[in-house]
């Protein structure tokens, strides 16, 4: 499977003359916040570096915003809110690819549970470029979104089986890709289904790595 990205990870190669390793991440505090954390990268390049700590800001901020929102205007009252993170892959090679996996949940009094969900952030840490889903549908050579989707659904109905899992039953074959998806430290490639996508609640946030 993973010959699939042969001609996207030569796409992806750039010179790496002013690119001299991994980038290096640290943690950060959202005002000072113990439940809000978030990634702070370092990377040779000063404007390169700030241009990924800006989309990662915004991500943060936009989600302080909604809380904002939902108790100002909506009068719900914030039982709990956090984020947290994961670093898919950090690669230094040719690849320069960090992929970071934003995980933000919101528990709103009067409510069952606690709505979650994760967003992902691709960088070309050479760049800082946010790598979207035209680096798969595009610049993979033959990789279109519809054999994007085929493959998806071959390995749902894998882990469906594997796990046991309930999909719902308009779930499949799939109306479109998922928004969110990152590479891994092997550069798998991995689709996030959220909450309720495809699935029950119970299912929880479905990850399917299409290069296993």
């Amino acid at each position: 499977m993973r010959k699939i990205f042969i001609a996207l990870l030569v796409a992806l190669i750039v010179s790496v003359q002013n690119f001299c390793g991994a980038a290096k991440i640290e943690s950060a505090k959202f005002n000072g916040n113990e439940t809000l954390i978030y990634p702070v990268v370092h990377v040779d390049n000063p404007a390169v570096e700030n241009r990924i700590n800006a989309k990662i800001e915004e991500e943060i901020s936009t989600f302080i915003k909604g809380l904002h929102y939902a108790a100002q205007y909506d009068n719900r009252n914030v039982l709990d809110a956090r984020t947290s993170y994961e670093i898919g892959s950090n690669e230094s090679g040719g690849t320069v690819i960090l992929s970071i996996i934003i995980t933000e949940s919101q528990y709103f009094e009067g409510a069952a549970h606690p709505a979650t969900w994760q967003h992902t952030l691709n960088f070309n840490t050479s760049s800082g470029e946010l790598m979207g889903m035209n680096y798969l549908t595009e610049v993979g050579e033959g990789v279109s979104p519809d054999e994007f989707k085929s493959r998806i659904e071959r390995k749902l109905r894998e882990k469906a089986e594997r796990e046991k899992l309930y999909f719902f039953p308009e779930a499949l074959p799939l109306k479109h890709l998922p928004e969110d998806f990152y590479w891994d430290e092997n550069l798998h490639v991995h689709f996030i289904f959220q909450h309720y996508d495809i699935a029950p609640y119970a299912a929880g946030i479905i990850d399917v790595d299409i290069d296993a």
